[in-house]
């Protein structure tokens, strides 16, 4: 028993994950894109997330304990266009002290499993802070190649931060 499951989030999910991404926001050096204060209204989440929930290249996971506490959150965004709906971006963040016991690595491990699972998303990219090594690394683990650098692309506490463009084929390209 790990302590926790990944499954879909539902509108039903939006206080517990209001309540992780604060969480993750006010962390130090934390390496999201959102503030403190930068959340959405339970309105908002809840319509966002309905809104996951009908569009078929989009997906928000959420693990979550027993006691419903959301302990890590993943979306997946794919293109709105039917030149690019076969890829997508993600983000993902997990609660300080889940951190290192395989949250992250199996909430990717379910999204690329769906992502596979519908028949046309063959590409998956992401971003990540030059400075976050320890997720750079668990990418590259995970099959995420570097494609580029963006230098400059955050203004965080105060100052410019670059982020590396990562990115995997779910498919072959010959």
């Amino acid at each position: 028993m790990t302590g926790y499951i990944i499954r879909e989030a539902t509108p039903d999910d939006a206080a517990a994950i209001l309540v992780h991404n604060e969480i993750i926001a006010n962390e130090p050096d934390n390496g999201i894109t959102r503030g403190p204060g930068e959340n959405m209204t339970l309105e908002e989440e809840q319509t966002f997330l309905k809104n996951s929930l009908a569009t078929d290249n989009w997906l928000m996971l959420v693990a979550i304990t027993p006691e419903s506490e959301a302990i890590g959150i993943l979306g997946f965004q794919g293109g709105r266009r039917k030149a690019n709906r076969h890829e997508g971006e993600f983000g993902i963040s997990v609660n300080p002290e889940w951190r290192d016991k395989g949250v992250g690595s199996a909430l990717i491990q379910h999204m690329l499993a769906w992502a596979k699972g519908t028949g046309f998303i063959t590409r998956v990219g992401l971003t990540v802070m030059t400075h976050n090594e320890r997720a750079f690394h668990v990418y590259k683990k995970m099959g995420f190649e570097l494609e580029g650098c963006k230098r400059a692309a955050l203004f965080k506490e105060g100052r410019y931060v670059d982020v590396y463009m990562m990115g995997l084929l779910l498919m072959d390209r010959t």
